[in-house]
């Protein structure tokens, strides 16, 4: 099975990229991994706490960055995903009057977690650790290669360096599928190595430079 990195031979880009982990969800607050489409689109929205994050997080993000600043919004198309990139067009608004649209991107859906998919979240730990040590046992077990994610998510970042330029981009999406593609941005050798990288906190905003 082979998979290609978008990135691997770009050396810069026209974009300024921030990855958008969705706020606390409702599937988090029951421990449970969401991962279906059929499921994830439909339910499993934000938290009141997952909505409160989002916006205190859009506004540190103001407070840092430059007014003028021209915003780009591409979201997962799960519900979580969707009510937060909502929730960051809204506040985003308040800088400058203009609301950003949302554009729904199912590449930025979140990893499919195969047998584990609506199971509990401590099966977490074991996924990642199946990734480094026996990834064709998570295969087997239907779970999505991260090198499957990386090729997806990098083939939308090749697409909006194509169709725009100086724009601040936020790719609103999951903790597995952005970790995944940061491993793009920051060269590392191999997709499975995503939790080398800093945890991607819920609502947490982080800019994805390329090295």
């Amino acid at each position: 099975m082979s998979f290609t990195n978008h990135l691997f031979n770009v050396n810069s880009l026209r974009n300024q990229y921030i990855g958008v982990r969705h706020g606390e969800s409702e599937a988090n607050v029951a421990h449970l991994i969401s991962s279906h489409p059929p499921v994830g689109t439909n339910i499993h929205g934000l938290s009141p706490t997952g909505q409160k994050q989002v916006v205190e997080n859009t506004k540190s993000f103001l407070e840092s960055s430059s007014p003028n600043a021209s915003y780009v919004i591409i979201s997962s198309d799960f519900r979580r995903a969707r009510e937060t990139a909502e929730i960051l067009a809204s506040t985003l608004s308040l800088s400058n009057g203009n609301k950003p649209n949302v554009q729904l991107d199912p590449r930025l859906r979140e990893r499919f977690f195969g047998i584990y998919d609506g199971t509990s979240d401590e099966n977490y730990e074991l996924i990642w650790k199946t990734d480094e040590d026996n990834p064709a046992k998570n295969i087997t077990d239907q779970v999505e290669p991260p090198e499957s994610v990386r090729e997806r998510t990098t083939a939308l970042i090749k697409e909006l360096e194509d169709k725009y330029e100086n724009q601040t981009i936020f790719l609103v999406s999951h903790g597995d599928s952005l970790q995944i593609l940061q491993t793009a941005f920051q060269r590392l050798p191999n997709a499975n190595q995503q939790r080398h990288l800093k945890h991607l906190e819920r609502a947490e905003f982080r800019r994805l430079i390329l090295k």
